[in-house]
């Protein structure tokens, strides 16, 4: 069993870590998410060339684009790196890159129990070892549910277990890539683009040895 990895029925390792960025960086953040509503598409499952939009998997809009706050926030993702293998228990590893989307949830989105590692790729490409999720929305929050629920290896109708986190302005949560996770449903009656659960996914890549 690797480091940091519990037994099938624990509650998952994670790291939630409030006012994370601060009020300024998650404050232009929002500002620039809500500027560019129309650079947002519709999130696909899947890898490589077998990637698709499948709406009873993955509901929720999308963009890679941070535009002037891509190296900013690269640098708070790396920085925060050495605390959260050593909060997570994980075992070291060298980072190659990171990976990061910028998502919207509005009314009804969610998207359904996986792990954001790889299966059946390519070995020599890098992984994601270890994701990391950052909210933020207009305050006060326009929406209701949008939990990430992170589960135990075994799922809880078998005996596992899990652990719901809110999301909240600036909160940043960190776990390993190998964990199961859902985005609960999302309540927003207004239905507007600036009342969505906007997060930052960044995934952590490193090659095998």
């Amino acid at each position: 069993m690797q480091s940091g990895t519990p037994s099938a029925n624990s509650p998952p390792p994670h790291w939630v870590v409030d006012r994370a960025f601060g009020a300024d960086l998650a404050s232009r953040l929002l500002s620039f998410a809500l500027e560019r509503e129309s650079a947002f598409v519709d999130t696909n499952v899947g890898n490589g060339a077998v990637k698709a939009v499948r709406k009873t998997v993955r509901s929720s809009r999308a963009t890679r684009d941070f535009g002037a706050l891509q190296s900013e926030l690269e640098e708070r993702f790396r920085g925060i790196l050495p605390a959260a293998i050593s909060r997570l228990k994980s075992s070291p590893f060298t980072l190659t890159g990171l990976s990061m989307e910028l998502a919207a949830h509005g009314d009804r989105d969610f998207y359904q129990r996986h792990i954001d590692t790889f299966v059946g790729g390519d070995a020599a490409k890098p992984d994601r070892v270890l994701t990391g999720v950052y909210y933020v929305h207009v305050q006060p929050r326009p929406f209701t549910g949008g939990d990430l629920r992170l589960h135990s290896i075994r799922p809880a109708q078998h005996g596992g277990s899990y652990v719901d986190v809110e999301a909240r302005h600036d909160r940043l949560v960190l776990f390993p890539a190998w964990v199961p996770h859902e985005v609960r449903p999302v309540s927003c009656p207004g239905g507007s683009f600036g009342q969505s659960r906007f997060a930052i996914n960044c995934w952590y890549l490193s090659k095998p040895d």
